[in-house]
């Protein structure tokens, strides 16, 4: 099968197509020839080798955590999915392939008129938005929870979940995108690049940009109002008197099902940003 693989570290162009044998289903497993794969952020920094200490890979090495496509294969104990099921799905490795295989435990049904494209954006950025809210923080309703990056692919996620608890979001973007925050369901908007938001309050900070603009926002929390980031972008640690903590996401096929659902019924958008 065709792939797309990098055998040094390095920018963009290390990519190249090379060819190998496709995986097989094992047991619990679906082999799936891939339509559409989505391209993260953790994509680029594993090519460039940057986070080399903490998700090491080993070379030659083909990315890709998201997939969508249909069904192959099953392996042995599979019971949700058949062979011409149309899914999406995360995989350890090795999305940007004709095939590749993932646990039926992180696959997901697609309605037939799903577009696989979007379907293959998904997996990491809506886990990680809606994981961070009902796993990470775990907000109270009535509580408030400040969002930076409230409107980008995992911003709009943890947007929704913490609307459906009746959680206030106060979500931090830049200025042109205060209206589309609003929109989401946010109950007050600030600009990312303030130099303070003394006038607000809020019990939780969940943050997908990081930084110097996130380090502003952060300046005046009080002790017991904690910071969750998924950005490896730091955030001085200096400014707040509360150290980010780090979230990473898991996979999980049922939540992503719900996703997929609430996606194809209009309950929340997710924009394509470019497609390849």
């Amino acid at each position: 099968m065709w792939v797309i693989q990098f055998d040094k570290f390095g920018p963009p162009e290390v990519l190249h197509l090379a060819t190998m044998e496709p995986p097989t289903a094992g047991a619990g497993q679906i082999l799936l020839q891939v339509a559409a794969a989505g391209a993260n952020p953790v994509d680029f920094k594993v090519r460039s080798g940057s986070i080399q200490q903490w998700k090491p890979v080993t070379l030659p090495h083909v990315l890709g955590l998201d997939v969508a496509g249909t069904v192959t294969a099953v392996g042995s104990g599979v019971t949700r999915f058949k062979r011409g099921d149309r899914v999406v799905a995360t995989v350890a490795d090795g999305g940007y392939a004709e095939f590749a295989v993932a646990d039926e435990t992180a696959c997901a049904h697609l309605p037939a008129n799903f577009d696989f494209a979007l379907a293959a954006a998904l997996p990491c950025s809506a886990l990680t938005g809606v994981q961070l809210i009902e796993e990470g923080i775990r907000p109270k309703k009535g509580q408030t929870v400040l969002i930076t990056g409230a409107t980008g692919p995992v911003g709009r996620f943890a947007v929704m979940a913490a609307v459906a608890l009746g959680v206030d979001v106060v979500a931090a973007v830049r200025p042109a995108y205060f209206d589309e925050a609003r929109k989401l369901g946010a109950k007050e908007v600030v600009a990312l690049e303030a130099d303070e938001i003394a006038k607000l309050s809020f019990d939780y900070v969940v943050d997908t940009v990081g930084g110097p603009a996130v380090a502003k926002l952060c300046r005046d929390l009080p002790p017991e109002c904690p910071v969750m980031t998924i950005t490896a972008v730091p955030i001085d640690p200096t400014s707040s008197t509360v150290p980010p903590t780090i979230f990473r996401y898991h996979a999980d096929g049922a939540r992503l099902a719900q996703l997929v659902d609430a996606v194809a019924y209009g309950a929340i958008t997710m924009p394509i940003g470019h497609r390849l």
